[in-house]
């Protein structure tokens, strides 16, 4: 891996990589602190999934316009916008006092968020050739080592303060990533018009039926993540008997688990098949997901969590791999902000639908409903690795 984060193109996958973790410490915290923003607010669980559903949401409609300009522009250019929307929305959250506005930090946040990712490919697609999957997996880890540093996060916040608290020192940290990004890039700052073409991108993504099954494989694989992983704690407390602590901990053992096997999984991409592999993932999850639900044992809920975290976080640095491999150079980073439109809209409808599940019934039936998205995302990965 050191040929991969030297020179030039190594220092901005570094700082990408660590704008990666400090940007998703901060998306993730709000499941573990899910319990108490409910108690504050006094809402049900339908209406805390209904607002980070508006978080998901409004990262899905600013995944295209994002990367449309960061192929029309200096990537670095979105990087910085993004990041100041997000440092915004953070603080918004930090001094939220109604539900109303910690929905409209939610929503800068996903707003934030939802330009800094394709963005990013941009650059690193740019950057990187044949170490793409390696350059990926990097910076998957980096998005599974931020996600575990959420739960740490929520765990300070409500033992020493509030849950508030927490989103403080990611506003803080963005700062010096974006200073530092400023500092480092070689890039000008360019800014124009773009044309969005909605129409000519539309056109070019679904002109064959191997390019509307990526999509529908995506958005079954993220409605299913979004709403497992925005639930987990709650489900560990309430289903499984877990304290908050130990909910807290089970949470970031399903990112820590991520940041060892994404690498991992990026290179066994590179060498193999990415449809493959995505394919052997997908059953991971399938069999872990299935685990943690009917288990009762607390060793066998743990053992399910760990083979669930290993599907659900290798999926998506190999199955973005194979994706930007299908899309032209001159348009990528805007067709794959559109993809990520599509299917990061119906992901985002995954928390308001658990959140309605476990008002209803409870969370393990909401949860064990979601093996259906992971069975048909397997069957159709594998469709189009033989295909």
């Amino acid at each position: 891996m050191r040929d991969v984060i030297s020179g030039y193109a190594g220092r901005q996958l570094s700082l990408h990589a660590l704008g990666l973790v400090v940007i998703l410490s901060g998306v993730l915290v709000v499941a573990p602190l899910l319990p108490s923003i409910i108690e504050t607010f006094d809402i049900s669980p339908a209406t805390a999934g209904f607002s980070i559903s508006v978080l998901w949401a409004t990262n899905a409609l600013v995944q295209y316009p994002g990367g449309r300009y960061a192929d029309r522009l200096p990537s670095t250019v979105v990087l910085l916008l993004s990041q100041t929307l997000l440092v915004v929305g953070f603080l918004s959250l930090a001094f939220s006092t109604t539900f109303p506005q910690f929905v409209l930090g939610l929503a800068l946040v996903g707003a934030g968020y939802g330009m800094f990712e394709p963005a990013g490919m941009v650059l690193l697609g740019d950057l990187f050739d044949e170490k793409r999957g390696r350059a990926f997996g990097i910076r998957d880890a980096a998005v599974n080592f931020g996600s575990t540093l959420s739960a740490a996060l929520a765990a300070a916040a409500l033992t020493y303060t509030t849950w508030r608290a927490a989103f403080v020192p990611v506003a803080l940290l963005l700062c010096v990533v974006l200073f530092s990004l400023h500092r480092v890039t070689r890039d000008s700052y360019t800014v124009s018009t773009v044309d969005l073409e909605l129409r000519n991108t539309a056109v070019r993504l679904f002109e064959t039926p191997q390019s509307g099954a990526l999509v529908a494989v995506t958005a079954m694989t993220l409605f299913a993540w979004q709403g497992t992983a925005s639930f987990l704690p709650t489900f560990l407390q309430l289903e499984k008997g877990f304290s908050e602590l130990a909910a807290t901990l089970g949470f970031a053992g399903l990112f820590l688990v991520g940041t060892v096997t994404t690498p991992v999984a990026g290179a066994l991409g590179d060498r193999w098949s990415h449809l493959r592999v995505a394919a052997v993932t997908t059953g991971f999850s399938v069999l872990g997901l299935a685990t943690l639900v009917v288990a009762d044992r607390r060793l066998l809920v743990i053992l399910g969590l760990v083979v669930f975290a290993v599907g659900l976080t290798t999926f998506w640095p190999v199955i973005y791999v194979h994706l930007v491999g299908q899309l032209s150079g001159d348009t990528v980073g805007g067709d794959l902000g559109a993809l990520r439109t599509a299917y990061f809209a119906i992901g985002s409808l995954g928390p308001s639908y658990v959140g309605l599940v476990a008002a209803k019934f409870d969370y393990s039936l909401a949860f064990a409903s979601l093996l259906v998205c992971f069975l048909g995302a397997g069957v159709t990965v594998l469709w189009l690795a033989d295909g």
